[in-house]
């Protein structure tokens, strides 16, 4: 849910269920090239962060920088530091995720619906998410951070 203007003295009306069941939407991206990588997996803990990081390294090609929040699944041992360079960002800081500015985008299409199945937001996320994506420049202009775009590894 998110908030609503309503007149002073009225309740806005949302829609609302009681009960929920959870997904977690895992996604990378390249803040240069605009490509990324993401998928829908159950849990957010290290044996499912283990699995998206595999698949990841595996469709890179070059030694990357990999930026995430302190989250107890993101462990450097996790990493190939070979592939991937893993940085963790400081806590408390999201406006320093360059992923965090493509979820909100992407949030902003979800605000006050409910779904009757997990399916159904998993359908809505995906057609976001492909067009959010389908225009590099977009990406680009929401992750690439002037102090990404001056880092080296």
């Amino acid at each position: 849910l998110s908030r609503k203007w309503a007149p002073i003295g009225h309740r806005p009306i949302a829609p609302v269920k009681i009960g929920y069941e959870n997904t977690y939407l895992y996604l990378t991206v390249c803040p240069f090239t605009g490509e990324g990588f993401a998928t829908f997996l159950p849990k957010l803990d290290s044996k499912s962060f283990r699995w998206f990081i595999q698949k990841v390294e595996e469709s890179i090609s070059k030694k990357s920088l990999f930026i995430a929040d302190g989250a107890k699944a993101h462990k450097e041992e996790l990493f190939d530091a070979n592939k991937l360079v893993f940085k963790k960002l400081p806590p408390a800081c999201p406006e320093l995720n360059p992923v965090e500015r493509f979820f909100k985008e992407v949030r902003k299409y979800l605000k006050n619906k409910v779904f009757e199945s997990l399916e159904l937001p998993q359908q809505k996320i995906q057609k976001v998410v492909e067009t959010i994506s389908s225009s590099v420049d977009n990406i680009i202009s929401l992750t690439c951070f002037p102090y990404i775009k001056n880092t080296s590894i």
